[in-house]
């Protein structure tokens, strides 16, 4: 999956879906922990957590328990974390206006992830669908994509 999902601020309901798909490295939890810090949430465990330099898988799957009490953050389905982390991807596309069809197999990915869950077929599809719109012109596609977003952010449960 491409690392434009991998870091974003404190955001519990992304970070329970990055933590579910494995999105975050280890090396990365430290920046995690003092995104939480710096939105007022502490804690041994993410005082701990921060001042880790350089973790291995190890040395934060000893501490994540305690981190995710402390951040109020749940273990949740795969097949979930892939959805908020779609939504989360067609929300920022749209909202930003980049470029949709850069974003297409990642929404692939996680149709897999996902076990091609029906809520996700619309997005996951969309590789072999722009693949077969081979010819036409971009900007037609791109519209086609856009509207695809939108029809997915507005039928995708919050």
């Amino acid at each position: 999956m491409c690392s434009t999902i991998v870091r974003v601020p404190f955001d519990r309901q992304l970070l329970e879906a990055k933590l579910a798909l494995d999105l975050i490295p280890p090396a990365d939890m430290p920046a995690v922990a003092l995104d939480a810090l710096e939105a007022g949430i502490d804690g041994k465990a993410t005082m701990r957590l921060a001042v880790l330099e350089g973790p291995t898988y190890f040395e934060v799957a000893e501490v994540l328990p305690r981190v995710m009490r402390e951040w109020e953050v749940s273990r949740i389905p795969v097949g979930e974390a892939a959805l908020r982390i779609a939504r989360s991807i067609a929300q920022d596309v749209l909202r930003s206006g980049k470029d949709p069809l850069r974003y297409i197999r990642d929404f692939e990915e996680l149709w897999i992830i996902a076990d091609h869950s029906e809520e996700l077929r619309s997005l996951g599809t969309l590789d072999d669908e722009v693949s077969i719109a081979h010819g036409q012109p971009l900007t037609l596609i791109r519209e086609w994509v856009t509207e695809r977003l939108k029809n997915f952010i507005q039928s995708a449960p919050a």
